[in-house]
């Protein structure tokens, strides 16, 4: 006897735990969907479809943004985004915004020259670099110790180079 095939989404809503979760992001979804072409007018350059965008928590809508002026775009329009979401049934009580860049890796990331253009790198001593790479060693596994670990061989490529020389 073979089972019926079913989605992840439908054993998620199956599990008592997942659930809850599951409905949350669904939620989510669709305000991001009903949002969009109310936010496109405002500002175009804010894609609401993009996973983890919307977020809802207790009646309240978390739109994260890139910047200080997007956020205060949205924030004055505040009352538009509610009605279109009460217009499609959606029970929001508030709408706020939270800032955090759009990537997680930096322009130039890796590069030889100085992440500021025109501004030569700091003096590199084998003590810093040595301080660099026991820090990113202490740490478990995870984005800050990697992190350290590219400044450390960013650091040695520029410890036997002379200060403005770099780049």
């Amino acid at each position: 006897m073979s089972n019926p095939a079913r989605t992840v989404a439908d054993a998620l809503r199956e599990a008592p735990g997942a659930a809850g979760l599951l409905a949350r992001c669904e939620a989510a979804r669709t305000i991001g969907r009903v949002l969009s072409p109310v936010v496109q007018t405002i500002a175009p350059g804010i894609v609401l479809t993009v996973p983890g965008r919307c977020e809802l928590r207790d009646g309240i809508v978390w739109i994260a943004v890139e910047s200080a002026a997007e956020s205060a775009k949205l924030r004055q329009a505040t009352p538009r985004l509610l009605a279109a979401l009460s217009a499609h049934g959606l029970e929001v009580y508030e709408i706020k915004t939270r800032v955090q860049a759009g990537g997680t890796s930096y322009p130039g990331q890796g590069m030889a020259a100085p992440s500021s253009p025109g501004d030569p790198f700091a003096p590199v001593t084998d003590q810093g670099v040595g301080a660099v790479k026991r820090a990113a060693r202490a740490l478990p596994d995870s984005p800050l110790r990697r992190a350290l670990q590219r400044l450390a061989m960013t650091l040695s490529r520029h410890r036997d180079v002379p200060p403005g020389q770099a780049g």
